[in-house]
């Protein structure tokens, strides 16, 4: 659906060039909804904006349902871009128009007939929610409606693909969530490709089948959310990671946690089905250990749940050995955690 070839886009200054996406190759497959996480500066921004050519990258080429974006000019870019639909952080509404006019407004640019047009925006009205609000203007709306018909202006034209950057920042928890369902309430219903940038993984771990990872410009880690989750490999993907799954070992060890005297400090990950298991009941139950609880953090994605577990396991040392070997048999990652 989209193939991100060696994408590069360097700005030029009076004193300098700043490389701001660097090298960047991606697959995103039709139907998906693909995250892109970093923080502020990774570049995610500057690449989402080349998806649909507000940005003309510097190097390479953006490929959306096998066209070229980066060969096409004048009307044939125009076109193509209204497969491509894009909602921001702040909105970016014309204030001196209606709910309605709002979401018209793409459909007037694409001169499209005043009766198709009302047609088009009732539908789209009772898609997002916002029965009742057609007329009132921007300033009347709250953050969530205000996103909303930012949403349903982005499905005017009836797009293959829905770019969101930064789409729920400004809202609060109770909104973001409502915003992410919608978005995936969307996805499923019209089978919207669709692209989160982010710096919150909240949003990938509630909406996304498969995340990118970026710091400096570039990609440097990327597969299915749970496979990124149980696995991180950069550092960057393990802080993102521990936000809101990993047990917090510095925590643990400000509250007094040392190095038992026998037996193992271990981090145990749960992935899938087995995060839904009673594994370390049935682990105490099978292996002559005791089994100590000291953090634990359950967090449930697209495909699955994942969580993680800071444990002590207590015992003889071959106790301790079988102990480890049934929870690798339970499709638990064990790892030993040294705390100085």
């Amino acid at each position: 659906m989209i193939r991100l070839k060696q994408l590069e886009k360097v700005f030029q200054t009076k004193t300098q060039n700043v490389a701001a996406v660097q090298n960047v190759e991606l697959s995103i497959e039709e139907g998906e909804i693909f995250g892109i996480i970093g923080y502020s500066g990774a570049g995610k921004s500057t690449l989402v904006r080349m998806l649909n050519m507000l940005e003309p990258p510097t190097s390479g080429s953006v490929e959306v349902s096998g066209q070229d974006l980066t060969k096409l000019r004048g009307q044939k870019l125009r076109e193509a871009r209204q497969d491509i639909g894009m909602i921001f952080q702040h909105f970016n509404l014309l204030w001196s128009r209606t709910v309605a006019e709002n979401i018209a407004f793409p459909l007037e640019v694409a001169g499209v007939d005043k009766a198709e047009r009302e047609t088009r925006v009732h539908e789209l009205v009772g898609l997002v929610g916002l029965e009742g609000r057609e007329s009132a203007y921007p300033s009347q709306l709250s953050g969530g409606q205000k996103q909303r018909v930012g949403i349903a202006r982005a499905l005017a034209n009836r797009p293959k693909v829905l770019l969101c950057d930064e789409a729920t920042s400004a809202l609060d928890p109770e909104t973001t969530d409502s915003i992410l369902q919608l978005i995936t309430n969307i996805n499923q219903e019209l089978g919207l490709t669709v692209v989160m940038i982010t710096h919150e993984m909240h949003v990938i771990r509630k909406v996304c089948h498969k995340v990118a990872v970026m710091e400096n410009g570039g990609v440097v880690e990327q597969g299915p959310v749970l496979d990124v989750f149980q696995r991180p490999q950069q550092e960057v993907t393990k802080g993102f990671v521990k936000q809101i799954a990993a047990p917090d070992d510095e925590q643990a060890e400000a509250e007094g946690i040392a190095p038992p005297e026998r037996g193992q400090l271990a981090r145990l990950s749960f992935v899938g089905a087995s995060a839904g298991e009673p594994v370390v009941s049935r682990l105490i139950r099978t292996v002559e250990v005791d089994v100590n609880i000291l953090q634990g953090r359950l967090a449930t994605t697209v495909e699955g749940s994942y969580g993680t577990m800071l444990v002590h396991i207590d015992g003889t040392a071959k106790a301790v050995e079988e102990a480890f070997q049934y929870l690798e048999k339970a499709g638990v990652e064990a790892e030993v955690v040294r705390v100085d």
